[in-house]
């Protein structure tokens, strides 16, 4: 009797099992991969791009699995869990277009097919700035990069505090080694009150800036008084600062060599006194307008204006020509004045261009002429 129990027993489970294996067979096996993900962006950067992405709402939806070309040194597929739809990828290189492709993937290893979405990593662009702001003064001047170089795009309008701007008959024919600032028309010379004080000369001012003597322009401190300390003045510094703002300077010969270089002329010609033509350079300096006839290309943004200039005992040129200083000492010439006695007038070099003449002319005249400065910035 007991055997029977036992053998009804073993064939209730016999059958038990046989049953659920029916059943089993009877479920069928999961082969459909979760929905892709949507809303696939990818933002460039500097060597990163990032995606980001919506994931699907699928129940079984286990992760996404990334993989991008070209490759490099990450492992692919790059997996990630649910509740991260973004991923940043550094180390890229800049200017390639990668190709990012994901695929959802549900709990028993379905893979969807992918979307993809393409980026290019790129160095960001520095904004070159348009403007500078002379701390002394607070004055803003435009400014302009030239090949390598940073210029003023407007003629410097600074006068040092305290100093007075002088009148058309005074100057510095010898060399007396003293400053001297003008502002064109204002012939009694006087201070900043007189220039807006006269609708014409607050005009000229704002436009073309002031015009330094040679001293001026190079800042000579009270301890220069004769050649042999203007040569030791001038040697302290590889670049002399002169009546530039911090960081800025008064442009040396070499400096506007750099700029003509740039512009395309020779370095043969750039050796060269007068006027100087290879490529038309004074005609890309000189502004588009302002000029008596024959305006400028403007070609770089440097608008040269014809700010004219003051020599010996009057303003002259205004609308025909443009001057501009250098720090750059040329020669000292040997003089006699009226009394018989012998003195060394100082020459340096400078840049002119004229109305009518497409080229720069470069010449080394007298220390007293009152000329306009373009400041450049320091290099860096």
């Amino acid at each position: 009797m007991k055997a029977n129990i036992n053998r009804s027993i073993i064939y209730y489970i016999f059958i038990v099992m046989l049953i659920s294996c029916d059943k089993s067979d009877d479920i069928p096996l999961d082969t459909t991969p979760p929905a892709e993900v949507t809303n696939l962006t990818a933002s460039a950067g500097d060597s990163k791009v990032v995606l980001e992405w919506t994931e699907p709402s699928d129940q079984d939806f286990a992760q996404v699995q990334i993989t991008f070309t070209p490759e490099n040194n990450l492992v692919q597929p790059i997996p990630l869990s649910p509740g991260f739809p973004t991923k940043e990828f550094s180390g890229l290189e800049n200017g390639v277009e990668y190709t990012f492709t994901i695929q959802t993937v549900d709990s028993t290893a379905n893979k969807s097919t992918g979307v993809s979405v393409k980026a290019t990593p790129v160095e960001p662009v520095v904004e070159e700035p348009t403007e500078m702001v002379d701390e002394r003064d607070g004055k803003r001047y435009k400014i302009v990069k030239i090949g390598e170089q940073v210029w003023m795009a407007e003629n410097l309008a600074y006068l040092p505090t305290g100093a007075s701007l002088s009148a058309n008959n005074v100057g510095s024919n010898k060399s007396n080694f003293t400053k001297h600032y003008y502002v064109y028309g204002l012939d009694n010379g006087g201070s900043m009150a007189d220039v807006n004080a006269n609708p014409a000369v607050k005009e000229n001012f704002d436009k073309y800036g002031v015009m330094y003597n040679w001293f001026a322009a190079i800042d000579i401190p009270s301890t220069v008084t004769d050649t042999t300390t203007l040569k030791t003045y001038l040697e302290s510094s590889a670049t002399l600062q002169g009546i530039a703002p911090k960081g800025w300077h008064v442009p040396t010969d070499e400096d506007f060599k750099v700029l003509e270089a740039t512009l395309g002329m020779s370095e043969e010609t750039q050796d060269k006194t007068s006027y100087r033509n290879d490529n038309s350079e004074g005609m890309k300096l000189k502004s588009e307008t302002g000029w008596k006839e024959d305006s400028g290309t403007d070609e770089f943004g440097f608008a040269l204006l014809p700010s004219g200039r003051w020599k010996k005992d009057k303003f002259q040129f205004l609308t025909e020509y443009g001057y501009l200083w250098t720090s750059s000492l040329s020669h000292f010439k040997s003089k006699t004045d009226a009394n018989g006695d012998e003195y060394f007038e100082t020459r340096a070099w400078l840049r002119y261009v004229k109305y009518n003449n497409n080229g720069v002319g470069r010449a080394n005249w007298e220390h007293f002429n009152g000329y306009a400065i373009r400041c450049v910035k320091d290099s860096e």
